[in-house]
């Protein structure tokens, strides 16, 4: 049972939160034991908090794009393997009555580790170049984050910059190489370097389909049609403007890859409201002004990248998707190792690759074990740095009118706490 605290007048209730600036995103953080559980609760508490059903989130933490509505909930953990427990937990502005659980983030991955230490959750720990084992409930998969600490906490200062992010920090590496198969129990779901999925005008475009942290569909930007060149850029909502007609395009290529993969539960009109599977667009290196007004050229890189969720597109490059990327890339036969730049990755052996995206590039280290088939390759690394940063810790007040009436409260005897339970189920929950 989780207890909770109210102001004086029982008006407002009171939760210990942290904000963490995590890569190119930004997060609520928790304690696992200041929040209810799944399912019972917590979906209602994280809308409240963020300021829902309001899409820019006004009256509550905020974030008006999914880059910024975030959550991750952290506890120290029972496993012999791992230090830490993390689940991710995706909020979105557009949808006032939706999160999801399927799905991890590799931004906020990073800052996992920064909130662990900040909360002395992990014990012996010692200053220097440490790793924090990690373990996803999203995928059921470790994941390990190595960083700086001193006086037993996160370093802050360094030199690492990451596209989307102002200024420079400590590394964070994280390391995503057991995630293979968190959502479908194969790192390739269909068994298959490649696939094609055929649109409603007859176009087929070829995918490669990877479940490697999350779930993307690989293909060229050029397939898809409509004169897309995969250099495009964001508006500042990150809905797909340019080229028009593209956004019904990649609703029905995110359709056609969730049925390869046997997820037949979705349609042309629900496909858009989840995120999952992401479609991500490559294309041979070349040149172009990111959002900053940079010129990104193409001997910086070894492909340009756009990742695709619910048809918005990323104003950076998701850690997670940029693995998942990584992990395909290493693997000849695959699309993205068709257009990636020749002698980028050592043919089996992996290496360092370098991917455009509309903040600016990002950076991969790929080590792969070649198997005999797609779903026999393992990986011995797969690996990004990020910074993170604590930006805020203190307690976020939420009104009691803000929760839904069927949530019914029981005032505990000093009327200065409180426990609920849910009656019904009535909000949309993604699992």
């Amino acid at each position: 049972m989780s207890y909770f605290h109210f102001d004086r007048n029982l008006e407002q209730m009171l939760a210990p939160i942290t904000l963490i600036r995590g890569g190119s995103s930004r997060g609520f953080y928790f304690e696992r034991h200041n929040v209810p559980p799944p399912g019972e609760g917590l979906e209602e508490f994280l809308l409240a908090v963020r300021g829902s059903p309001d899409p820019m989130g006004m009256d509550g933490l905020g974030g008006n794009t999914i880059l910024q509505s975030k959550t991750a909930i952290v506890s120290p953990s029972t496993r012999a393997d791992a230090d830490v427990d993390y689940t991710f937990v995706q909020i979105f502005p557009d949808q006032p009555a939706t999160v999801s659980y399927k799905m991890n983030c590799g931004n906020i991955s990073a800052g996992v580790p920064v909130f662990a230490l900040m909360k002395n959750m992990i014990s012996g720990v010692r200053d220097g170049r440490m790793t924090v084992r990690a373990f996803s409930t999203n995928t059921r998969k470790m994941m390990y984050m190595t960083l700086d600490v001193l006086n037993g906490e996160a370093r802050v200062d360094g030199n690492t910059r990451i596209g989307g992010v102002p200024g420079a920090g400590a590394e964070i590496l994280v390391d995503f190489r057991d995630q293979g198969g968190g959502f479908t129990g194969r790192t390739f779901p269909t068994g298959h370097l490649s696939d094609t999925v055929t649109l409603g005008d007859g176009t087929r475009v070829e995918v490669t389909i990877v479940d490697m942290v999350n779930i993307c569909g690989f293909f060229r930007a050029e397939e898809i049609g409509l004169g897309c060149t995969g250099l495009e850029l964001p508006s500042p909502t990150g809905a797909v403007v340019t080229p028009p007609g593209l956004s019904a395009r990649l609703a029905e290529l995110r359709l056609g890859i969730a049925q390869l993969i046997g997820w037949n539960q979705y349609t042309l009109d629900t496909i858009a409201t989840v995120p999952l599977p992401f479609a991500v667009s490559v294309t041979v290196p070349a040149p172009y002004t990111d959002l900053d007004g940079h010129t990104v050229t193409a001997a910086e890189v070894d492909l340009v990248a756009r990742f695709y969720a619910e048809s918005i597109m990323h104003s950076a490059a998701p850690g997670s998707g940029s693995t998942c990327l990584a992990a395909a890339a290493a693997i000849p036969g695959t699309v993205p190792n068709k257009v990636l730049r020749g002698g980028a990755l050592k043919a089996g052996q992996g290496g360092r690759m370098t991917l455009g995206h509309p903040s600016g590039t990002f950076t991969v280290t790929t080590r792969p074990i070649l198997g005999a088939d797609p779903n026999a390759t393992t990986y011995i690394e797969l690996s990004f740095p990020r910074t993170a940063r604590i930006l805020c810790d203190g307690t976020v007040y939420i009104r009691n009118n803000r929760l839904p009436e069927h949530m019914a409260w029981v005032e505990a005897s000093d009327l200065t706490a409180a426990s609920f339970f849910l009656r019904g189920d009535d909000i949309t929950v993604q699992r």
